[in-house]
């Protein structure tokens, strides 16, 4: 009971028996009774009472702390969620909700501050977020996690492009489970297990089983000497697909083995796609399986654990439905966001645009990490050009991957006809076994 007591405060009970700190004080008055009662419900329904009862759900938190402050770091000056984006139609909405413009309001420099003042409201959070955490509030920082989300929900609604990455994959399932699911802590390192599972089911292409990623670039895979590709690629498809199961071994030395595996290879990673993905990632891990892990004593299979399963039903279920659509998704893009995609291929594209005869824009890239999605092209071009009707523009594209042809994906008269369907394939973007080859690229570089 020590947890419930903070420095100059005796402990006061609920109706229930059950202890509660000074956060629910105002003025050394205790709060009244009708608000009492809200507050022991918000508890009840969302299990709040595991934070107070677990030192691991507590450091938790601040690990999600520190992902929202990474995220928001990197999104602060974003141009692409701002009413520069929707005006200049240079904006991305996402597949299944292709209007997000009418949720744009925004500004950042130069034209304005109000996004920036937006992100430094959502800073002020996470510091009362931090104060909470040091005073023992934990329903304190239960709410302010759920207000960063709600936040983070906003602006991943209205970007596509720059929102949906894996390290937020990571994040919000974090959150779902921080916030929302009894058996916090259990479904917390399933998570983490379940991910490094289903990250796999990118890496079985010949990207990673023949090390293509690394081969096709210029530079290599780092540190390790060329001709390592192969192995290196496929321990990591192994250890991610069956080792990281036993994250949950009762036999120390396994667990501990294993769990140093993969705090290796996060500092490694950081090589390549720099501080976010393991700032992300990494400290859950440290939490959930260094020093405070104990096995499970049984998993949980009650009612209140039907939550936490059914999340798990929806990730697999997003994880696969890239393999349900029509061809390699990693050359159509199509439904590749759907479920983790990281590091799935080493992408090249180019592309034009044009009215008759007149080129009216070029594209290209030769970024491996830039996965040349072919609905991006597609939703700038038509927001850009199709608002006159009568005009027409063609639209090509060339997708490479892994070194491999340059497959022409794309080839219609016509882009402002097309429409996109985010859960099947469409028939505009055409699959390797329908595209026409025209050359193959260079070598690149990974930046």
């Amino acid at each position: 009971m020590a947890d419930f007591v903070s420095r100059n405060r005796s402990v006061r009970w609920w109706p229930d028996g059950s202890a509660y700190v000074g956060g629910i004080e105002r003025g050394g008055a205790v709060l009244a009774p009708l608000t009492q009662r809200l507050a022991l419900l918000y508890r009840r329904v969302f299990s709040v009472d595991e934070i107070y009862d677990d030192i691991v759900l507590k450091f938790f938190s601040g690990a999600i702390l520190i992902g929202f402050h990474v995220t928001f770091a990197s999104w602060i000056y974003s141009p692409l969620s701002t009413v520069r984006a929707v005006t200049q139609n240079f904006h991305v909405c996402w597949p299944m909700f292709q209007n997000c413009q009418v949720l744009i309001w925004l500004s950042t420099l130069p034209d304005g501050y109000s996004q920036t003042t937006v992100y430094m409201g959502l800073f002020g959070l996470m510091v009362l977020c931090g104060y909470f955490m040091l005073q023992g509030r934990w329903t304190g920082v239960h709410v302010v996690i759920g207000l960063l989300f709600l936040a983070k929900m906003y602006f991943t609604s209205i970007n596509y492009v720059e929102n949906k990455g894996n390290y937020d994959y990571y994040h919000n399932a974090y959150c779902i489970i921080f916030l929302l699911l009894p058996h916090k802590k259990f479904f917390s390192q399933l998570a983490v297990v379940l991910f490094y599972f289903m990250s796999t089911a990118s890496k079985i292409h010949p990207s990673w089983i023949l090390g293509q990623y690394f081969t096709a670039m210029a530079d290599g895979l780092p540190i390790f000497p060329m001709g390592s590709e192969i192995f290196m690629t496929n321990l990591v498809i192994v250890m991610e697909m069956f080792g990281a199961w036993f994250l949950f071994s009762k036999n120390r030395l396994v667990q501990r083995s294993v769990f140093l595996f993969f705090v290796v290879f996060h500092l490694y990673s950081g090589i390549l796609v720099g501080f976010r993905y393991p700032t992300t990632v990494l400290p859950a891990l440290l939490i959930l399986f260094g020093p405070w892990f104990e096995a499970p004593k049984k998993v949980p299979l009650d009612r209140r654990a039907i939550p936490g399963w059914s999340l798990v039903g929806v990730l697999l279920v997003a994880q696969l439905l890239p393999h349900m659509i029509e061809g390699d998704e990693k050359l159509t893009l199509e439904g590749n966001f759907f479920g983790l995609y990281m590091f799935e291929a080493n992408h090249q594209c180019f592309g034009t645009i044009k009215s008759g005869e007149r080129v009216v824009r070029n594209f290209n890239s030769t970024n491996p990490r830039l996965r040349c999605d072919p609905y991006e092209y597609w939703f700038r071009a038509k927001n850009t050009f199709c608002r006159s009707p009568g005009q027409a523009y063609s639209f090509q594209m060339n997708h490479s991957i892994n070194g491999g042809p340059f497959y022409r994906i794309i080839d219609e008269p016509d882009l402002c006809k097309l429409e996109y369907k985010a859960f099947s394939h469409n028939a505009w973007i055409k699959t390797e076994k329908e595209a026409a080859m025209i050359g193959r690229p260079a070598k690149n570089s990974y930046r």
